[in-house]
């Protein structure tokens, strides 16, 4: 049977984006998550690459084991919802069907949301999906023709949210896949029925499948077990909400960085070593294969830092200011790293190039968001310090 042209849309509390690509890259040294016309992978890389590791949820599919790339339309800053589709993602393309870029180029249109446990279980929870649902009305209204498939997890708004797809002016009324679990989901939607044709006229008549509906009723998920070291608990997440203050971030914690001192702390400019792990490279932390030890830079004497030694473990520097304020990174350092990216934590990660690894003095400045001027942000708290990259 001739695989369907699919759009994946991972919708979010800022607009759906849209998965334009999914392919094999034998090159990367790990899974990684891009967006358009970007070559740095996602903040969020290091998760997609640990759900398609062996072992790893997407391994309940039989998932890849050539590293894939991963491409949307833009990103998000924090949150689990796209693993769903995501996983989605990679069983449709495992059944030989194709992502499609654009509503009017898909033979149907995939809109789910919702993260997942170590057995492909969604989990439940507030997932705003009716903010999410009202934020994808335009992209969904530029193909009212093409069938609609939608996955919604169970919690306070999952009634509602059928209740409004099924609102929608569309050739044919929304499909709503079981939402217990990715296979299950999986199945409901690659399982062919009866051919329909698209409208209006002009289109060319394609081969479509209705997407078939379980009879009865999805039952509750009710408690979903997360596994975490070994042992099971059961949690309702809000994937889309970042992490409070004091609670854990999407990042593992570090294993080895010690905790700063508090006077350290307070300063309101932060640097830290972003060290490989034992068993690790660079190379993988860069890519998002394995997140990065992070130590903190002691105080060596006023405004100096203690010097980094610049060996084969130390792979870029993370540099975190207090509220109201902004970073200027010195020209010595930009040069020798790739260009910066956000950790999980908020901090700007600089990797250094590898062929930047030589000795360099740097300075780094806390400067004040409404002034521009080192001289302003030299006044502040811990406003400048020096660093020294040394072999």
């Amino acid at each position: 049977m001739t695989g369907l042209s699919v759009l994946v849309v991972i919708p979010t509390t800022r607009g759906p984006l849209r998965l334009r690509a999914l392919n094999p890259r034998p090159g990367l040294p790990a899974p990684a998550a891009f967006a358009d016309g970007d070559y740095r992978p996602l903040p969020w890389s290091a998760d997609y690459a640990r759900l398609c590791a062996p072992g790893g949820p997407l391994a309940r599919l039989d998932g890849p084991r050539t590293p894939h790339e991963l491409r949307l339309s833009g990103s998000f800053d924090a949150g689990r919802s796209w693993e769903a589709p995501v996983c989605l993602a990679h069983g449709l393309a495992a059944r030989g069907h194709r992502l499609a870029a654009e509503p009017a180029q898909a033979d149907l249109i995939l809109w789910a949301t919702g993260a997942v446990d170590l057995d492909l279980a969604v989990l439940p929870g507030d997932y705003a999906l009716l903010d999410k649902i009202e934020r994808s009305r335009a992209l969904l209204a530029e193909a009212p023709d093409v069938p609609l498939a939608v996955l919604l997890p169970e919690g306070p708004e999952r009634a509602s949210a059928e209740a409004a797809f099924r609102a929608f002016e569309r050739a044919a009324a929304p499909r709503v896949l079981p939402s217990g679990n990715i296979p299950e989901a999986l199945e409901a939607l690659t399982r062919p029925t009866e051919a329909i044709r698209r409208d209006p006229p002009r289109e060319p008549m394609r081969r479509l499948w209705r997407l078939a509906l379980p009879a009865g009723a999805v039952a509750a998920a009710g408690l979903v077990a997360l596994v975490t070291l070994g042992a099971r608990q059961t949690a309702l997440v809000d994937p889309d909400v970042p992490p409070a203050t004091g609670t854990a971030s999407a990042e593992p914690a570090p294993t080895a960085s010690p905790s700063p001192p508090a006077a350290e702390a307070s300063l309101a400019l932060r640097v830290e070593e972003l060290r490989a792990p034992p068993g690790s490279s660079c190379r993988r932390v860069a890519f998002g294969a394995d997140p990065p030890e992070r130590r903190p830079v002691a105080r060596d004497d006023g405004d100096r830092l203690a010097p980094s030694r610049l060996v084969p473990e130390l792979c870029g520097l993370a540099f975190a200011t207090a509220p109201g304020l902004r970073l200027a990174i010195g020209p010595e350092l930009r040069a020798a790293a790739l260009p910066p990216v956000r950790l999980a934590d908020g901090a700007q990660g600089y990797f250094l190039r590898e062929g930047g690894r030589q000795n360099l003095v740097y300075a780094v400045q806390a400067l004040p968001e409404a002034k521009a001027s080192p001289e302003a942000g030299a006044q502040a708290p811990g406003g400048r310090l020096v660093h020294a990259l040394m072999r």
